[in-house]
């Protein structure tokens, strides 16, 4: 974490654009919620208007407004989905689609890329299956690990055929959202992770510790809790180097290894004592997480149905109405 680096990392759009403090995110996905309810709200005002029947549309309404989504509700719906790119990417792997090396990047860049896109929208609008498939298949593009959209859908088809249903996602499900995502993450792409700091650290920390053995299961370990950073807001408050090196004090912690010594040779003391309370409060982050079990996410799925924007709901009537009326229903982010 030389100041080089550092102020290099400063010049990124990922630390110029997608900074926040705990309390600016947590306002800003407050005040996109009220906004996406109020759309909702609207949504189901002008479908009434186009609906044939009235009793059909006050159940609709009712039904809407009763299950309406608090902002964390919306986050843990959107933790499961997190999840499952780690679950689509190992699919991708064994399927041959994506080469070992590529995983971690792909992964962490699509799950990234969830993220900063519900920074600007609701699930309201965007319900976050779609969602995920979209920003996993344009990180592979992102991350030179290309995958052909038939190749990409074709096992999320056979998965659900062998589910005892009908193969359902399509390649235009993903591709008629590419362009929406993109423009919600601002056109900026380049996505910085841990990974690679932590490497830096684990090459430089053999010229202080004598255990290479030791050291080289550390670095292991690092990589686990580097894994389950992403699913935090981590990436938000800190610098990827930071987010690697207390992921590396926390796993140094789990395997007996002192690194203090390792830090106080890099660091003066007082640039020590300011990154000693940012690495603690990283490491509080990744052993506090907790994950959204599927019932949990089955059943804000289950309300989300019944709350969805209908003008963002290709089955809803009003949808229909408006992409018979435009040609198609233009996008619109929570951000403008």
């Amino acid at each position: 974490m030389s100041s080089e680096k550092t102020q290099l990392f400063k010049q990124a759009s990922q630390y110029r654009d997608w900074r926040f403090t705990s309390e600016s995110l947590a306002q800003q996905r407050a005040a996109n919620n009220k906004k996406g309810i109020e759309r909702v709200l609207q949504g189901l005002r002008e479908e009434a208007q186009v609906d044939d029947d009235p009793s059909t549309s006050e159940t609709r309404a009712s039904e809407a407004t009763n299950n309406l989504l608090t902002p964390a509700e919306e986050l843990e719906l959107i933790d499961y989905y997190l999840q499952m790119v780690n679950v689509y990417t190992r699919t991708y792997r064994r399927n041959g689609l994506l080469k070992h090396d590529a995983v971690n990047n792909v992964k962490a860049t699509a799950i990234n890329f969830i993220k900063r896109f519900y920074i600007h929208n609701v699930v309201f609008d965007y319900p976050p299956k779609s969602i995920m498939l979209t920003c996993l298949y344009l990180a592979t593009k992102v991350e030179n690990a290309f995958v052909k959209i038939d190749d990409f859908i074709r096992p999320l088809q056979s998965a659900e055929t062998k589910r005892g249903g009908k193969a359902q996602t399509k390649n235009e499900d993903i591709l008629d959202l590419e362009f929406v995502v993109i423009q919600s993450l601002q056109f900026e792409l380049a996505v910085h992770h841990p990974y690679r700091p932590a490497y830096g650290f684990y090459l430089d920390m053999q010229a202080y510790i004598e255990d290479k053995g030791l050291l080289k299961e550390v670095y292991e370990k690092t990589q686990s809790y580097i894994d389950q950073s992403l699913y935090t807001d981590l990436v938000f408050f800190y610098q990827p180097s930071q987010i690697a090196l207390g992921a590396f004090k926390l796993a140094a912690k789990d395997k007996d290894l002192d690194i203090d010594p390792y830090l106080t040779q890099c660091f003066e003391a007082r640039l020590l004592e300011s990154l000693y309370t940012i690495l603690d409060d990283i490491q509080d982050a990744i052993s506090s997480r907790s994950p959204t079990e599927v019932d949990k996410a089955r059943e804000i799925d289950r309300k989300l149905i019944l709350c969805r924007n209908p003008e963002k709901n290709p089955n809803s009537k009003l949808y229909k109405k408006k992409a018979a009326d435009q040609g198609e229903v233009p996008y619109q982010s929570d951000s403008e």
